[in-house]
């Protein structure tokens, strides 16, 4: 018998690579997926549109858009006001924190309750209760993916939603049968949140799939530049450019260039006007690549560049999926020493890391790889580890083996 999964998200498929990869790799392997989500951002919407044309699971957008079931977007959009607005004054209950964590709650749980489901698993913390709920509904099993550490993700200022994040995660955490998260760290700080559930954990790294990895790419001899490469949804300011734009200042090398990908902000081009202008000729926007298109894309390159800064928590003990977008294409990494960072690289070994905000130790990295010979060994290694260990085909098989046959651990809750 097929068993059926419901993948929940209170985004949509393009702002969400990790739900796509986790929606094919389980169709692939037999389970009947759907995929509910709902609109959070415009510039989306087309690229979902392509997505998905080609996608095998089935997946429907809930709660509206500004161009589709304009009245139900927009009921739920003042009610998710009204929402946050009375969280705030009253408190958590009656379903005030989840309708504040998430614009189309009801109506995610309400599709969510209409498929018999096996498995219901939110990716995002506003999918959470929304999982658990359905799945209690239908006898099912509830897991959760934190892709991001979200206790971790707030200042500490924020204690109204330090407190709704909190209040929720304590809520329905005891009801998963496994939660996943995309670092060790990660999965670590929730493990000391809850020490007593009885559900499992896994680690599933941010990998990409062994059919996205293009031909290896070795560095010419004749060719004496150094390609450098960055990419993200937003190329913005506090994400570690701006030490890179500085250490590129220093070193004036003309032969070296950087490529950035994502759609960039005012404030970033203004940054860049006004303390860059004469690296204009050698630093390239490039827009917004398609996850599929990334490694493809990436392989042109020598150096990917992973300058996390460590500005929260979550920051500190998150491991990019920017590094495995980099080993899949055989590129060279440099990256900044947050702790996750720098644990793995101390066990892999992928590139050359520095401290965040040492802008000598970022030049000098650069630098070290205009060696024709360490460059092309560190993308020889990188590519390898990739094919070999550092996939979606091989780091999917976590999610199967908890996946395939677990009993319901709410039938007695």
């Amino acid at each position: 018998m097929v068993n059926k999964i419901v993948l929940i998200t209170t985004g949509q498929p393009s702002t969400n690579p990790r739900i796509v990869k986790e929606a094919d790799a389980l169709q692939k392997a037999g389970f009947d997926v759907t995929v509910l989500y709902s609109f959070f951002i415009s510039w989306a919407s087309e690229k979902d549109s392509l997505l998905l044309q080609q996608v095998a699971w089935k997946y429907k957008e809930v709660g509206g858009s500004p161009t589709h079931r304009k009245g139900i977007y927009l009921w739920t959009r003042i009610r998710y006001k009204a929402a946050r607005t009375l969280n705030r004054l009253l408190g958590h209950s009656f379903l005030l924190a989840e309708r504040a964590q998430a614009r189309a709650f009801d109506e995610l749980l309400l599709q969510a309750k209409k498929i018999k489901g096996d498995w219901y698993i939110g990716h995002n913390l506003g999918a959470l209760a929304i999982a658990v709920r359905a799945a209690k509904h239908n006898n099912g099993n509830a897991g959760f993916d934190f892709e991001d550490y979200h206790r971790g993700e707030l200042q500490p200022n924020d204690k109204v939603c330090i407190e709704r994040v909190s209040w929720l995660e304590n809520k329905y955490m005891p009801m998963l049968r496994y939660f996943s998260s995309a670092s060790e760290m990660i999965t670590e700080a929730v493990n000391r949140d809850y020490p007593r559930l009885t559900g499992k954990s896994i680690t599933l790294l941010n990998c990409f799939p062994l059919e996205q990895q293009p031909p290896f790419k070795e560095k010419s001899a004749e060719d004496k530049s150094l390609k450098l490469f960055w990419f993200s949804q937003t190329i913005g300011k506090n994400r570690g450019l701006e030490n890179l734009i500085y250490a590129l200042m220093h070193l004036k090398d003309p032969s070296i260039h950087l490529t950035l990908a994502g759609r960039c902000d005012t404030s970033f081009e203004d940054f860049l006007q006004q303390n860059a202008a004469e690296l204009s000729d050698n630093i390239h926007l490039a827009g917004i690549i398609e996850p599929e298109y990334l490694p493809s894309f990436a392989s042109q390159f020598d150096v990917g560049l992973a300058l996390e800064t460590g500005f929260s928590e979550n920051n500190k003990i998150a491991l990019s999926n920017k590094i495995f977008t980099y080993l899949l294409a055989g590129l060279a990494v440099i990256l900044s020493e947050t702790p996750m960072q720098a644990s793995f690289n101390k066990d892999y070994n992928v590139g050359i890391s520095f401290t965040h905000g040492d802008k000598a130790a970022l030049a000098k990295a650069i630098l070290r790889y205009k060696n024709m010979i360490e460059l092309n060994t560190q993308k020889q290694v990188n590519y390898r580890l990739s094919k070999t260990l550092f996939n979606w085909n091989v780091e999917s098989q976590k999610l199967l083996s908890v996946l395939n046959g677990s009993p319901s651990i709410l039938e007695s809750q």
